[in-house]
């Protein structure tokens, strides 16, 4: 508890990336029975009528065997012909199991390293004896011993009635079979279904618990991020790519954009009686400066084509008040822009 205490800072996205790569991610083993649960089922409605005959078939040449023949021939072909029929089934819920364990955590290489403590047996019965081994033993135990009870009182019903369809002969029993194998499965899967969406929020909830940072732990981590020269390089377009949505979001309010016409924009904004000088509030060369006049154009702020005070105003920093040289280039442009909406 002590080291949940000390950290108690949500886990940082380099953190996690860092658990990722570990092979360290949040993993329900219950979400992977249920599908490996569904795969079956998915093969079982596509492919049943398949097995049933495949499945009789094998039990009467079985049961039409000479008694000349060896205990040890008949198991053989009877287990070989058994892993054909079961072939499609096996196979389609690894394949499931496999895809489900994947999208909880993508795969990660590290832990496929060797490692002498995974071989280890001192390592295997410290983490076996574990708190969190016992508590998971214990979740295991009781969340199998509840699920064989709830199947045996959903079939326990018809249970009874195969001894007396074994008289009528095999396929009336084959079929009452399959669909006493058919409810267990469909049990198991609405079974696993619910367990595995408990488990799977119970096992997230841990993971952020586990990955949790104490302050010492993320001051280290901005420490190491500094000098990360591609960090550094991502810090910096986020920063410039913030500033310039904050600059487009100025334009609609601009008294006026003055243009190069192509390749520069430079957006002015003056109002009467409260400002002493007209102010750049955005400017762009090139693409910029295009979505700068798109803008302009969508909001009714009048273009004006001014090429030589375009590329002076352009040589001035963002949110720089216009130089007394150029009060007079800019005051014409006023006067017309004022003129045209019959202000004085």
């Amino acid at each position: 508890m002590a080291e949940f205490e000390e950290r108690t800072e949500q886990a940082t996205p380099r953190r996690r990336q860092k658990a990722r790569e570990e092979g360290k991610v949040a993993r329900s083993r219950d979400l992977n029975a249920i599908a490996a649960i569904g795969g079956i089922l998915v093969v079982f409605v596509l492919g049943g009528r398949h097995f049933m005959d495949s499945l009789g078939g094998m039990t009467g040449r079985l049961l039409s065997l000479q008694y000349g023949y060896e205990p040890i021939t008949v198991l053989r072909a009877a287990s070989v012909e058994t892993m054909f029929i079961l072939a499609p089934f096996l196979g389609t819920a690894f394949v499931f199991a496999v895809v489900a364990n994947v999208s909880q955590g993508g795969i990660a290489l590290k832990p496929l390293k060797f490692n002498f403590d995974m071989i280890n047996p001192l390592t295997g019965f410290k983490r076996l004896f574990s708190m969190n081994g016992l508590l998971e033993f214990l979740k295991s135990l009781v969340k199998f011993a509840l699920g064989a009870y709830l199947l045996y009182w959903v079939v326990q019903k018809d249970l009874p009635l195969l001894p007396g369809l074994m008289e009528m002969g095999f396929r009336p029993l084959a079929l009452a079979s399959a669909r006493l194998i058919l409810k267990a499965v469909a049990f198991g899967f609405f079974w696993f279904f619910v367990l595995s969406i408990i488990d799977y929020f119970l096992q997230r909830w841990q993971f952020d618990r586990s990955i949790r940072m104490s302050r010492e732990e993320m001051k280290e981590e901005f420490k190491e991020s500094e000098g990360n020269p591609q960090i550094k390089s991502r810090i910096k377009s986020i920063q410039r790519e913030m500033a310039r949505k904050r600059m487009m979001q100025e334009v609609p309010k601009a008294t006026v954009v003055i243009t190069n016409p192509t390749h520069f924009s430079v957006a002015l904004k003056y109002e009467d009686g409260r400002m002493s000088a007209p102010k750049i509030v955005a400017k762009g060369a090139d693409e910029v400066a295009l979505r700068i006049r798109e803008i302009a154009r969508r909001h009714g702020v009048p273009i004006v084509e001014d090429k030589p005070l375009a590329r002076l105003l352009f040589k001035l920093d963002l949110d720089a008040s216009v130089p007394q040289e150029l009060y007079k280039a800019v005051a014409k442009i006023l006067a017309y822009i004022y003129g045209l909406k019959g202000k004085s």
